[in-house]
Parts: C-alpha cells; sequence; structure tokens
C-alpha cells in the first residue's frame, strides 16, 4: 500500500469511529491520511448543512466547510495521533457521495476507503439505501465500513 487511505465523513457518530479508525491505520502503514466530505443535494437531506435560522442565506458549501472545520477540531481534541489529524489533506466535492468518493478515491490512487456506517436495516434501509454499500459495490480497492462502539459495550 502506497497511496493515501480516504476517509469518508459526513459529521456524524459514524464517521467519527471511521475516522479515528483511519487515523491509527495510517499511523501503522505510514501513510498519508485524506478527509473528503461530499456536499450533496439538499433535496436527499433537507436542513442537513442548515442548523440555525441565519445559515438559510449562506452558501452550503461554506457550511459544509465550517461544519468539516468543527468536526476536525472536535476530532483532533480527542485524538491521540493529532499530528495525523493537523497534517490530514481535506477535501471537499458536490455530488452525490458514493460515486463522488470513489471517483475522488481513484483519483488519489488511495491504498483504501473508509467509511462509517450507522448499519440500517428493514424499510430505512430499502427507503435511504446505503452510501456505504454502494461505495462497496463499486470502489476497485478495499473499502473499510466501521461503526462505532455499541453504547455500554467498551
Amino acid at each position: 500500500m502506497t497511496g493515501p487511505i480516504l476517509c469518508a465523513v459526513d459529521f456524524s457518530a459514524d464517521s467519527r469511529a471511521a475516522l479515528d479508525w483511519a487515523v491509527g491505520q495510517a499511523g501503522l502503514a505510514d501513510l498519508s491520511l485524506v478527509v473528503l466530505h461530499v456536499v450533496h443535494d439538499p433535496a436527499a437531506s433537507p436542513g442537513f448543512y442548515r442548523t440555525v435560522e441565519e445559515d438559510w442565506l449562506r452558501p452550503m458549501a461554506a457550511m459544509a466547510e465550517q461544519m468539516m472545520e468543527e468536526f476536525l477540531a472536535e476530532a483532533m481534541a480527542a485524538s491521540p495521533d493529532q499530528a495525523r489529524l493537523e497534517t490530514a489533506e481535506r477535501r471537499m466535492v458536490a455530488g452525490l457521495p458514493a460515486g463522488r468518493t470513489v471517483e475522488v478515491a481513484d483519483s488519489l490512487g488511495a491504498s483504501m476507503i473508509v467509511i462509517g456506517s450507522c448499519g440500517r436495516s428493514g424499510l430505512p434501509h430499502i427507503l435511504l439505501g446505503s452510501v456505504a454499500e454502494r461505495i462497496v459495490q463499486t470502489a476497485p480497492m478495499p473499502v473499510v465500513v466501521v461503526k462505532p462502539p455499541r453504547k455500554g459495550v467498551a
């Protein structure tokens, strides 16, 4: 493995678990880390980037960038490997999350993609689909799907 590890994040607890795992793996393999967020269509998740009323007039990309900075600042504060997170490349692209994640990983020559998953099942999975599942199906490189620890389990 020589290419960077690409960790796709959506600022959730699931992607935080994926980022923590990716940071550790990048350290073990001595690889660079790229943290990616795909700015997605607001119709898919209305209100995702606009959490307070003042945000309604701000461009979606600016809101996503602010959310990325806050997400990474929190992760750095809790990470034992702050240096790797500080030097991680940050990327933001627009589009559909699964397809764009695979495109970016491929263009970087990424060694692997790391993504979080909440593990929906049943009707929510059928209605919402799974970004992680689509990435696993279409990526030409290994994909690691990380779930956060269950509550009450160490």
